[in-house]
């Protein structure tokens, strides 16, 4: 067959076309994101995005993939070859869900870009619950085995491992009740499903502020502002026992080293803008950076961490 000329201008349209796609795809950033929209990772990743842009001189997306625990999110992410691909994380599909569920990558196959953000969880009780601070709790919980149920994030969820490893270390005993996100546990807290809320600092916040509960202890080992009165581990003496919900930046290990270092320096810079900050602040967590091998480090510490507690409480995946 032969091309025309009105053909030949058709084809060089479209090459014109497929070409400017092309130089648009490397001109913006994909951020995989793998939760739905509208929670606090979700909303705090948007901030970071949008204050990056101009540090990166690219157009930065938030792509939501949730399921899982985040575990879906995160496979497409360390199987991305396009240079273009990142990951805005937390410790759930990363440091919790492999050592629970099976799921498809494991440390080796992404690199430690930047940590971004840190907060603790938050243990609270009802007003008439008899115990006043985190030693006085623990102790109730030593006295009287297996009484009290505590509400959480899912079976083999943060939230559930982190409380798990304060009982493990401290002796304490409580029935653990899984439920899908904090929200939902503190409307079964508040309800008097459960005697414990084991969750996030903002749900319950307002609610402390309204005597309706009482919050006794972080899984932290500092005390945090938000919620002073809140023992640390270290006021326990067990500090090497914490779990906090951290956010993270992670890449594809094929990613050049260079263009991960131009990612890191970007959103190191957008995580501590005022915009940035004041997100945390009203979330009740603070800026906290980690890069490069501190964070790899940190993540692999973790991961053992949790690997122990899931492997005793029978949460290994078969």
């Amino acid at each position: 067959m032969v091309a025309t000329k009105s053909s030949l201008r058709a084809l060089g349209a479209l090459g014109l076309a497929l070409a400017s796609a092309v130089a648009l795809a490397a001109d913006t950033l994909k951020v995989i994101v793998p939760t739905a929209p509208g929670g606090g990772t979700d909303g705090y990743f948007r901030v970071l995005a949008h204050e990056a842009e101009p540090l990166l001189g690219e157009t930065v997306i938030i792509v939501n993939v949730p399921g899982a625990g985040g575990t879906i999110g995160v496979t497409q992410m360390v199987r991305a070859t396009d240079n273009q691909t990142v990951a805005g994380v937390w410790l759930g599909p990363i440091t919790v869900s492999p050592n629970t569920m099976k799921v498809p990558y494991t440390p080796s196959d992404y690199v430690a870009v930047l940590q971004v953000s840190s907060a603790p969880y938050i243990v609270c009780v009802h007003p008439e619950f008899p115990a006043n601070d985190g030693a006085s709790l623990i102790a109730e919980l030593k006295k009287n085995p297996d009484k009290y149920t505590y509400g959480n994030d899912g079976l083999g969820g943060p939230g559930h491992l982190g409380m798990a490893r304060i009982l493990k270390a401290t002796g304490g005993s409580a029935r653990d009740i899984p439920f899908k996100g904090a929200g939902e546990t503190l409307q079964n807290f508040l309800g008097k499903h459960v005697d414990i809320y084991v969750g996030s600092i903002p749900p319950i916040l307002p609610h402390v502020q309204q005597g309706k509960a009482k919050c006794l202890l972080v899984t932290s080992a500092e005390r945090v502002a938000a919620m002073p009165q809140a023992a640390g581990l270290k006021d326990l003496g067990i500090p090497q026992q914490e779990t906090i919900l951290w956010r993270a930046l992670i890449a594809p290990k094929s990613m050049p080293p260079e263009r991960v270092t131009k990612i890191e320096a970007a959103f190191e810079k957008a995580a501590t803008s005022p915009a940035s900050k004041k997100f945390l602040e009203d979330a009740g967590e603070q800026v906290e950076i980690r890069k490069g091998q501190a964070l790899r480090d940190y993540i692999d510490r973790e991961y053992a961490e949790m690997g122990a507690i899931a492997k005793s409480l029978k949460l290994v995946p078969q």
